[in-house]
């Protein structure tokens, strides 16, 4: 199903991106019908191809007030000079995804393959991982890091949602379709953007691979990116005096390590990757608020300081902020 129009450029100051195109009324209500007779449900979020002159890009349309609205990332949004207020013309095109068919009861189970490299207790070295920017990742890779369990529950917006919003509320299948809108997973393929630009399109992690397996992902973006982190967490602020809105602060705010490969140094190597990756975005200063007891999600102490972050603040007897000033 495909639908052409011509629409104006808004800016919604949300999780990032923060320009859109509303869809006209009637092929909103087209593309949502189409969705449900094909069985597509998806809290809210529906996978598209999206076309803008040469540029092709996949996509998910984001429910707005009882309609939809595309997602325009920089790096589509910039090549072509458009702001807010800017008319463009685009053509959106929904492919219904095959349905499964169901098993029968004597088909043999389904072999699972476990990745060679998993289960060792080794630590790696740096030489053994390639770690990339998420946009030169495949979005498989991605998903098959975060696998089950919390990571596959959360998909690394913890500090992204809005107002009411909730891991429950929103579903695991939203959340991961803005993960892979954040990331533009699968859109630097040979070097170039989708459509065909040099210009690579921005992303907000890092992958890293060994003996070309998936294995690790970190989220690092722009600290005002992340809006219950500016509004809700108070670690970054208490003691400090700091402009949350500075887009030239990143903050390192998630690590995962797939299962089976675990403790061995992984979540380190991302977090010293974090730092150049930084630099080279333009950011100023970027920065980390490890949770001094377990790690968890937000990493461990050591991991920061052996990145070379120093500790700026500890505002209690669980959380520190560690940063680097470039």
């Amino acid at each position: 199903m495909e639908h052409e129009f011509s629409g104006e450029v808004i800016e919604w100051r949300g999780p990032a991106p923060y320009y859109f195109v509303p869809v006209p009324d009637e092929d909103a209500a087209a593309l949502k019908a189409a969705a449900s007779a094909a069985g597509h449900h998806s809290w809210g979020m529906l996978p598209i191809r999206a076309r803008l002159g040469s540029t092709e890009w996949k996509t998910s349309l984001w429910s707005k007030d009882g309609g939809y609205v595309v997602p325009l990332k920089d790096g589509v949004r910039k090549p072509h000079g458009l702001d807010a207020g800017d008319t463009v013309d685009l053509q959106l095109t929904f492919e219904a995804p095959a349905r499964k068919q169901p098993q029968r009861k004597a088909a043999p189970a389904k072999r699972v393959l476990v990745p060679r490299t998993a289960g060792s207790r080794e630590p790696v070295t740096d030489e053994q991982l390639t770690i990339v920017p998420a946009n030169e990742a495949l979005w498989e890779d991605v998903q098959a890091v975060f696998g089950a369990g919390d990571p596959g529950r959360c998909w690394c917006q913890r500090f992204r949602m809005l107002p009411k919003e909730s891991w429950d509320s929103e579903g695991p299948e939203e959340l991961a379709a803005r993960l892979r809108d954040q990331t533009a997973c699968g859109q630097l393929a040979g070097g170039k953007h989708a459509g065909g630009s040099p210009q690579a399109p921005e992303t907000s992690g890092l992958v890293a691979y060994l003996d070309g397996e998936p294995v690790g992902w970190c989220a690092v973006a722009p600290r005002a990116d992340h809006p219950r982190l500016v509004r809700d967490f108070r670690v970054p602020w208490l003691g400090r005096n700091e402009d949350r809105t500075d887009p030239t602060v990143w903050a390192v705010t998630c690590f995962v390590t797939r299962a089976g490969f675990r403790r061995r140094g992984i979540g380190r190597a991302l977090a010293r990757a974090t730092v150049p990756f930084a630099r080279k975005a333009g950011a100023h200063a970027i920065e980390g608020y490890p949770d001094l007891v377990d790690g968890g999600s937000v990493g461990t102490l050591a991991m920061f300081t052996d990145a070379g972050f120093a500790e700026v603040n500890r505002p209690g007897n669980r959380r520190a902020v560690l940063r680097i000033n470039f």
